[in-house]
């Protein structure tokens, strides 16, 4: 079986040495065998793994979701499972699209009003619709 080194893997996957040391930290990726004088070798599946942990990174999924997802997969586990993980994730996602929508309207409509000149103590509907939106 062919396998990888530490620094194969990183450069494979695109994931960092110590970025890859931190997952094995944290129970994404499990620990690899080793070789007489201790250093790691790595299946060829590991690419595959960094390249869901950097995806589902990249989708905002915390550390614990993705040693969940991962557990699942590795034990054959309940797909029910897996899809209520995915369902919470969508809801939050549509809930920061609706708060970005409503902070780009903001910012649209004030960007409209803002003359761009002159002082900011004459008042500045910018920072007053920042303000405003922090209450």
């Amino acid at each position: 079986m062919q396998t990888l080194s530490i620094g194969e893997l990183a450069e494979r996957s695109g994931v960092a040495s110590q970025a890859i040391r931190f997952y094995e930290k944290e129970k994404l990726m499990p620990p690899p065998r080793r070789t007489d004088a201790n250093y790691r070798r790595y299946p060829l599946e590991a690419v595959d793994r960094l390249q869901f942990i950097v995806h589902a990174k990249q989708w905002g999924f915390k550390l614990q979701v993705m040693r969940e997802l991962l557990m699942l997969q590795d034990a054959n586990g309940d797909r029910a499972q897996a899809k209520r993980i995915a369902g919470e994730k969508l809801h939050k996602v549509r809930e920061q699209i609706k708060h970005l929508s409503r902070i780009e309207a903001v910012l649209s409509k004030t960007l409209d009003e803002c003359a761009g000149e002159g002082p900011m103590q004459e008042g500045c509907p910018i920072v007053e619709a920042i303000a405003e939106q922090a209450e």
